[in-house]
């Protein structure tokens, strides 16, 4: 561990790799993150950093990343290009004219981080010491988010004069600090147009969002939970559909809605001094019991998604770091076709662990007044000989599956298929393994341009993902075709927690001694079976069960076993795909 009276004498480039390079090893070097595992009602905002205390030591602090910036090589250059090419090939719309429009568009590609500057990590660390009132106060590095997205967005004027805002790109962030996401995009030469106008402005309009999903423990609170069904299924989130789309802001209303209808009543029980975090918890909960989080990408409609994120800019300026808040502004809802009836009840009386979010946003701000003139920035070429072109993909891997390499994935192998226009084929692969990642070895796949006139095709190629789990078995993903700059590689699955929930004391006056559940769900060519037995006097906030489905796979099977004072059984099966199973739902016969 670091010693806490270290002092900081100079902060260079290099010491600030080191230091995360440190707390790199510190937090994902173990088989868990509990390391980092914090109080999250009981987060300061110390100077511009939100600070919040670990769950082991009350004066030691994480901080959430703050600013988000422009990737740089290692002399300290941008890592940003927007090149405008020109195609020289005839115009056969253009008749006898003697003057006609050549081919062409752009490529803009940048990479981009979040980091925290110094100066507000050393403000933060004496405005801790002030509000604590302790010289004891260690605030120890940065807090690794447990998961995360970027959006990319901009306004452009569309045929009708209107100004319009666009969801550009959207993807998984990384979530380690100063993790790079490399984007690229290929522009028709009108767009490329408008965005090199945009760029000379004073704020371009080019700007991206990192919405960074953080979890920890809540305090306990003497509260409850009362959902009365029958009043859901009369709200207008029912008349919807389920096949209807949500963003986060539709999803806010819906549960307000829920609130003035009293389909849903939080009653609390003596003093709760931190009531904010408290409704956080409560309908953070009551989201994940109603509405299934989708990638934004599948959403049919974005146009909601963009309006939102780009209101949330607006009164922050060019950069900025949001507030936390209990919803994710980057992400996308289904409703989920439940069948309840009746009453359910949810008690909040122990801790759990939950999850918030943290903004982070960018924009491109005046590159273009520094860099304008530099070629290496701002080019246009023509595409007369193509052959001495190159393309490197970069390859992300998603931070939720740094863990995996202890639990589940010995390696991961990206094989990447180019297919030239004359035919010939290049292939390329990199393993991926744990070493790797902490090494920060994952380098590009590179292929050449043989003979491939057509510049829009030559962006395209495919690629598949084969993991190698632990215990001989593995899985292979398909072949993808795409003309991203970056690889996303992700779990195949996902991890997802089904608490177990209920009146605790409707059990108790059915005389139930005991309830067995056991959980039946798909895992590639496998099923897994977990049990959990559990007595109406034990805490229910600790009986819950960790699974692990495919992914876009969200049901698995139940069979619930109430053991009566009298040595009786009753049983219940069935189909669920919410992370809440009520055991008070007992059969009658």
């Amino acid at each position: 561990m670091m010693n806490r009276k270290m002092k900081t004498t100079t902060h260079n480039h290099m010491k600030r790799s080191i230091t995360c390079l440190l707390i790199l090893f510190l937090f994902v070097g173990s088989r868990t993150l509990r390391a980092q595992q914090i109080m999250i009602d009981r987060g300061v905002r110390a100077g511009d950093l939100w600070c919040f205390p670990l769950l082991t030591d009350s004066l030691v602090y994480l901080y959430l990343p703050s600013d988000a910036r422009l990737g740089t090589d290692n002399s300290g250059q941008p890592q940003f290009s927007f090149l405008r090419y020109v195609d020289n090939t005839k115009d056969t719309t253009a008749g006898n004219n003697s003057i006609t429009k050549a081919g062409g568009g752009a490529v803009l590609n940048f990479l981009v981080l979040y980091e925290t500057p110094q100066k507000k990590v050393l403000e933060a660390k004496q405005k801790l010491k002030e509000v604590l009132h302790s010289d004891d106060v260690v605030l120890r590095g940065p807090l690794i988010f447990s998961q995360g997205r970027y959006a990319l967005i901009s306004s452009i004027i569309t045929s009708s004069g209107k100004e319009e805002t666009k969801l550009l790109a959207t993807g998984n962030a990384p979530v380690l600090e100063n993790s790079r996401i490399a984007l690229s995009f290929e522009l028709d030469p009108k767009t490329s147009k408008i965005l090199l106008e945009s760029f000379q402005m004073a704020t371009p309009d080019i700007s991206i969002v990192f919405d960074m999903g953080f979890s920890g423990i809540t305090d306990a609170y003497r509260a409850e939970l009362v959902v009365n069904w029958d009043d859901v299924k009369k709200s207008e989130m029912m008349k919807a559909g389920a096949s209807v789309y949500f963003v986060s802001a539709d999803v806010e209303k819906s549960v307000e809605e829920l609130k003035r209808n009293n389909a849903v009543k939080l009653t609390t029980i003596g003093d709760n001094p931190r009531m904010d975090a408290l409704v956080n918890t409560v309908y953070s909960r009551l989201v994940d019991l109603l509405f299934q989080p989708i990638d934004p990408v599948q959403a049919p409609a974005q146009n909601g998604l963009a309006d939102m994120i780009g209101s949330l800019l607006k009164p922050q300026g060019a950069m900025g770091s949001g507030k936390v808040f209990g919803f994710g502004v980057n992400a996308a809802y289904k409703r989920r076709d439940f069948k309840s009836t009746g009453q359910s009840v949810m008690n909040f009386n122990s801790r759990v662990s939950v999850e918030r979010h943290h903004l982070i946003a960018f924009n491109i701000g005046d590159f273009y007044k520094k860099y304008g003139t530099d070629p290496k920035y701002f080019k246009s070429v023509s595409l007369d000989d193509p052959d001495f072109q190159q393309r490197e993909i970069f390859v992300s891997v998603d931070g939720t599956l740094l863990p995996e390499f202890d639990k589940l994935i010995n390696n991961i192998t990206i094989t990447l298929r180019k297919t030239h226009e004359n035919g010939e084929v290049t292939l390329k692969e990199q393993n991926i393994t744990k070493k790797s990642l902490n090494d920060n070895n994952v380098k590009p796949l590179i292929y050449g341009s043989i003979s491939d006139k057509n510049r829009t095709d030559w962006l395209s190629y495919e690629y598949k993902t084969n993991f190698q789990f632990q215990g001989g078995k593995s899985y292979e993903t398909p072949w993808t075709k795409q003309s991203a700059g970056m690889i996303n590689v992700f779990a195949p699955y996902e991890r997802r927690t089904v608490q177990l929930d209920g009146d605790v004391d409707a059990l108790k006056t059915a005389k139930v001694r005991a309830v067995t559940v056991q959980l039946d769900y798909p895992f590639f060519n496998d099923s897994r079976k977990p049990m959990l037995t559990m007595k109406p006097t034990e805490p229910m906030g600790d009986k819950k069960f960790e699974i692990t489905l495919p992914t876009n796979i969200y049901e698995y099977n139940y069979e619930i076993n109430w053991i009566m004072g009298d040595g009786s059984t009753k049983s219940a099966t069935g189909k669920n795909k919410s992370g809440y199973l009520f055991i008070d739902n007992m059969p009658t016969n």
